[in-house]
């Protein structure tokens, strides 16, 4: 996992991250996210935002 990304999950974004490499990150997540749609993963609500209060 890139460090911005393990950032962004700890709530640590700092300055030492640009807002280009937060976007990235963000943009890496939601990637994952709509490969998982693609393969037909099913979540329930609730386990959807456990998924997000993780992050």
């Amino acid at each position: 996992m890139a460090l911005a990304t393990q950032a962004i999950r700890n709530n640590e974004l700092t300055a030492e991250y640009s807002e280009k490499t937060a976007v990235d990150a963000l943009y890496d997540e939601l990637s994952k996210g709509i490969e998982s749609l693609k393969k037909g993963d099913v979540y329930t609500l609730e386990e959807a935002w456990e998924e997000i209060d993780k992050i």
